[in-house]
């Protein structure tokens, strides 16, 4: 096996997905509420460590490692710049709070986390996501109806118009944010290693704002040409690699 060839070649896999995970990044700069990816990489083992084999070791092929390895992507839980836009049904959670939608019919797998405030009325009269038309869930995973008319939403997420309650937008969190998946669309998915969601009273809500994203872009931009820069010197080390396996085929494998 060609050690080196393969080294360069998980530097430049990482590489790539880092590249991946910095252009949905940019990409996402304008959405509301989005996180910004952040990806993290580990040193891979040497093959006779990770696979427990007795084998007697090269040592000094071992003191290359094993390669570079990425982890699951995980998203900076920070809090985003709130901006005004003045829509009553505008909502932005300043806190750690997720807001929490589904299809409204009581079924578990339709619900999601998200921190994208645009909400609307849809056709059935209840408050729901602007991008996927997914209800938004109250404390108890019900509905919330919110009729024509002015409506009122306070810090606490309680919803009146006038004098009438109409019910509380539910504000959740979780243990584990590092657990959390994203699905697109805004959406995230708590997985169990993200621990029981748990209601948030800490966070406040925001009637009139929208959370901005946590992409910085300029950042971002620079990443992007440093990525480019260590994925073209991975790949030219892989050239070097075959070029340096292909003299020595020729040479010692030569019958005299």
């Amino acid at each position: 096996m060609n050690y080196g060839f393969y080294q360069s070649a998980t530097g430049l896999m990482t590489q790539v997905h880092r590249l991946q995970v910095a252009t949905n990044n940019l990409a996402n700069s304008e959405t509301n509420g989005f996180k910004a990816d952040q990806l993290v990489t580990s040193q891979r083992l040497p093959a006779r460590i990770e696979g427990g084999y007795s084998a007697d070791p090269q040592w000094m092929l071992e003191q290359l490692g094993g390669g570079q390895l990425a982890d699951p992507t995980r998203f900076v839980m920070s809090q985003g710049s709130l901006s005004p836009t003045d829509g009553e049904l505008d909502l932005a959670i300043d806190g750690d709070a997720f807001f929490i939608v589904g299809d409204g019919r009581g079924d578990a797998s339709s619900r999601h986390l998200t921190r994208d405030g645009r909400f609307t009325r849809d056709p059935e009269g209840d408050l729901a996501m602007l991008g996927t038309g997914l209800k938004v869930l109250d404390g108890r995973h019900r509905t919330i109806p919110v009729p024509a008319g002015p409506i009122t939403i306070g810090s606490d997420g309680l919803v009146s118009q006038g004098d009438r309650e109409l019910g509380r937008i539910g504000m959740f969190s979780v243990q584990n944010t590092d657990a959390l998946r994203k699905v697109g669309d805004s959406l995230i998915v708590p997985t169990p290693e993200a621990g029981p969601l748990s209601r948030d009273a800490e966070s406040t809500l925001w009637q009139g704002y929208l959370e901005s994203s946590t992409v910085e872009p300029v950042m971002e931009m620079a990443g992007i040409v440093e990525i480019g820069r260590a994925v073209e010197a991975n790949a030219k080390l892989m050239q070097a690699q075959d070029l340096l396996a292909g003299q020595a085929i020729n040479t010692f494998g030569k019958v005299t």
